[in-house]
């Protein structure tokens, strides 16, 4: 990984799934929580989804 967006960098990117539980989660949440999306209750999944709409990041939405 070199900090730039490429292979090396996806290769190594760690993919938060559904329903996943701990600090990962926790990390994320509070990224979220700090660009003003709320992620109360189980508001994550769509905090998450507005987020990566405003900065047209896709995603894949893997169960």
């Amino acid at each position: 990984m070199d900090g730039k967006w490429g292979p090396k960098t996806k290769a190594a990117i760690v993919t938060v799934q559904k329903g996943a539980k701990g600090n990962l989660t926790w990390i994320l949440q509070a990224t979220l929580y700090m660009e003003y999306y709320s992620t109360f209750g189980k508001g994550t999944e769509t905090a998450l989804e507005k987020f990566q709409k405003a900065k047209k990041i896709t995603a894949d939405k893997k169960a």
